[in-house]
């Protein structure tokens, strides 16, 4: 999975013909699903004490859906 990034505002002057103005960020399946973990602790620490690792189902649904959300978003923007 990709997902590509952009820079809003004002951007430096480019230094050389390698300057990319839209890096790619590459996200594979152990990073999203890093990203998910992290989420629903935070998620799960909002409303109750938990250890790490220790999240109910419910968080980590509502995790997903929340980073898959922003990787969907991204897409759009980018076009990829």
């Amino acid at each position: 999975m990709v997902v590509r990034t952009q820079k809003r505002g004002k951007t430096a002057p480019a230094t050389g013909p390698s300057r990319n103005l839209h890096p790619e960020v590459t996200v594979n399946d152990e990073q999203r699903w890093h990203l998910i973990e992290c989420c629903a602790f935070f998620r799960a620490g909002q409303f109750r004490d938990v250890e790490p690792g220790r999240c109910r189902r419910q968080d980590v649904q509502a995790a997903t859906a929340d980073i898959d959300a922003v990787i969907r978003t991204v897409r759009k923007r980018t076009g990829k």
